[in-house]
């Protein structure tokens, strides 16, 4: 399952996403629950641009991928306005 994530990681349809999800993939990959790997994996197959807003607070997260766009924010020195 990691390889398909990185794989998939790798190739998103926004540089943006490519960046956000490289850099927390890197600390992420190596420290994760198998239960935070399951959500990671549904959350990489949503659209970017919804992802996008759920991290930058543009829009409200799914229940399901709270914690991750938390954590999410918090690999990437996120800081909310």
């Amino acid at each position: 399952m990691l390889k398909k994530i990185e794989y998939r990681i790798n190739y998103r349809s926004t540089r943006e996403m490519d960046l956000i999800f490289k850099k927390f993939w890197s600390n992420f990959k190596n420290d994760h629950s198998e239960d935070e790997l399951e959500i990671f994996s549904r959350l990489i197959d949503e659209n970017d641009v919804d992802i996008y807003n759920w991290i930058i607070g543009a829009s409200a997260i799914p229940e399901i991928y709270d914690i991750i766009i938390k954590k999410i924010r918090s690999k990437i020195e996120f800081k909310e306005n």
